[in-house]
Protein backbone atom coordinates (compact mmCIF):
# COMPACT_ATOMS: atom_id res chain seq x y z
CA UNK A 1 0.00 0.00 0.00
CA UNK A 2 1.31 3.36 -0.88
CA UNK A 3 2.25 5.30 2.62
CA UNK A 4 -0.21 8.01 1.39
CA UNK A 5 -2.74 6.31 0.82
CA UNK A 6 -2.82 4.52 4.41
CA UNK A 7 -1.34 7.87 6.13
CA UNK A 8 -5.55 9.34 4.19
CA UNK A 9 -6.91 6.26 6.10
CA UNK A 10 -5.14 6.25 9.48
CA UNK A 11 -5.69 9.86 9.71
CA UNK A 12 -9.41 9.83 8.04
CA UNK A 13 -7.78 12.61 6.00
CA UNK A 14 -9.59 13.67 2.39
CA UNK A 15 -7.57 10.97 -0.14
CA UNK A 16 -8.20 14.02 -3.28
CA UNK A 17 -6.22 16.22 -1.43
CA UNK A 18 -3.39 13.51 -0.08
CA UNK A 19 -3.44 11.80 -3.33
CA UNK A 20 -4.05 14.41 -5.37
CA UNK A 21 -7.01 12.55 -6.94
CA UNK A 22 -9.39 14.47 -8.45
CA UNK A 23 -12.80 15.45 -6.59
CA UNK A 24 -15.86 15.56 -9.10
CA UNK A 25 -19.32 17.04 -8.38
CA UNK A 26 -22.50 16.63 -10.14
CA UNK A 27 -25.51 19.19 -9.77
CA UNK A 28 -28.54 17.78 -11.25
CA UNK A 29 -27.65 17.15 -15.73
CA UNK A 30 -26.14 20.67 -15.40
CA UNK A 31 -22.96 21.45 -14.31
CA UNK A 32 -20.03 19.46 -13.44
CA UNK A 33 -16.86 20.66 -11.01
CA UNK A 34 -13.70 19.33 -11.27
CA UNK A 35 -11.19 19.56 -8.41
CA UNK A 36 -7.29 19.01 -8.72
CA UNK A 37 -7.55 18.51 -12.35
CA UNK A 38 -4.49 18.95 -14.61
CA UNK A 39 -5.83 21.24 -17.54
CA UNK A 40 -8.09 21.11 -20.26
CA UNK A 41 -6.80 18.61 -23.09
CA UNK A 42 -10.35 18.82 -25.70
CA UNK A 43 -12.73 21.26 -25.64
CA UNK A 44 -15.88 21.47 -27.48
CA UNK A 45 -19.88 21.51 -27.12
CA UNK A 46 -20.51 18.19 -26.91
CA UNK A 47 -17.06 16.85 -25.51
CA UNK A 48 -14.59 18.03 -22.59
CA UNK A 49 -11.38 16.00 -22.26
CA UNK A 50 -9.56 17.18 -18.96
CA UNK A 51 -6.32 15.64 -17.66
CA UNK A 52 -6.31 14.45 -13.76
CA UNK A 53 -3.47 12.52 -11.97
CA UNK A 54 -6.32 9.28 -12.45
CA UNK A 55 -6.82 9.55 -16.21
CA UNK A 56 -8.48 11.33 -18.80
CA UNK A 57 -11.92 12.54 -17.70
CA UNK A 58 -14.03 12.81 -20.45
CA UNK A 59 -17.64 14.89 -20.00
CA UNK A 60 -20.47 14.69 -22.98
CA UNK A 61 -23.29 16.14 -23.59
CA UNK A 62 -25.22 18.96 -25.11
CA UNK A 63 -24.05 23.00 -25.50
CA UNK A 64 -21.30 22.51 -22.96
CA UNK A 65 -19.29 25.74 -21.80
CA UNK A 66 -16.65 26.38 -19.49
CA UNK A 67 -18.00 28.20 -16.90
CA UNK A 68 -15.42 28.68 -14.31
CA UNK A 69 -11.34 27.85 -14.92
CA UNK A 70 -8.98 27.89 -11.61
CA UNK A 71 -5.69 26.42 -11.24
CA UNK A 72 -7.40 24.03 -8.56
CA UNK A 73 -11.12 23.72 -10.29
CA UNK A 74 -12.92 23.97 -13.13
CA UNK A 75 -16.74 24.33 -13.64
CA UNK A 76 -18.90 22.88 -16.91
CA UNK A 77 -22.48 24.00 -17.68
CA UNK A 78 -24.70 22.70 -20.20
CA UNK A 79 -26.65 19.25 -20.44
CA UNK A 80 -24.60 16.45 -19.28
CA UNK A 81 -24.99 12.83 -21.15
CA UNK A 82 -21.79 11.18 -19.19
CA UNK A 83 -19.07 11.35 -16.99
CA UNK A 84 -16.29 8.56 -17.69
CA UNK A 85 -12.83 8.17 -17.40
CA UNK A 86 -11.00 7.17 -20.75
CA UNK A 87 -8.44 4.12 -20.67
Amino acid sequence: MDIRRGVSEALDLPKEIMLDLPLISLTGREEVTVENHKGILTYGDESIRVGTKAGILCIRGQALALKQLTQDALVITGKVIAVEFLT
